[in-house]
Formats: structure tokens, sequence, C-alpha cells
């Protein structure tokens, strides 16, 4: 039972781990959707 517990929980964090990737990746998207062409690079190197 240990080790499915254990299992269960390394997968929960990897997934939840990459779903907040995702978002950082969704967030610096729409952020550059929101101004000029030329500033969108200043935005990217944020991340």
């Amino acid at each position: 039972m240990a080790e499915i517990d254990y299992a269960l929980n390394t997968f929960y964090l990897l997934m939840t781990g990459a779903l907040v990737m995702w978002m950082a990746a969704g967030f610096t998207m729409l952020e550059a959707g929101f101004v000029r062409r030329r500033n969108t690079a200043e935005i990217v190197k944020k991340i």
C-alpha cells in the first residue's frame, strides 16, 4: 500500500508541476499579445 501511495504522490507532483509550467507559458503568450510586437522579446526574456 505504501508503494502505491508513493507512486500516486509522485505522479500528482509531476502532473501539477507540468501544469504550472504550461500556465507560465500561457501567461507569457497572453502578456505578449497585449503589447507591441517590438516589446514581445522583452516579455519572453522574463521567463
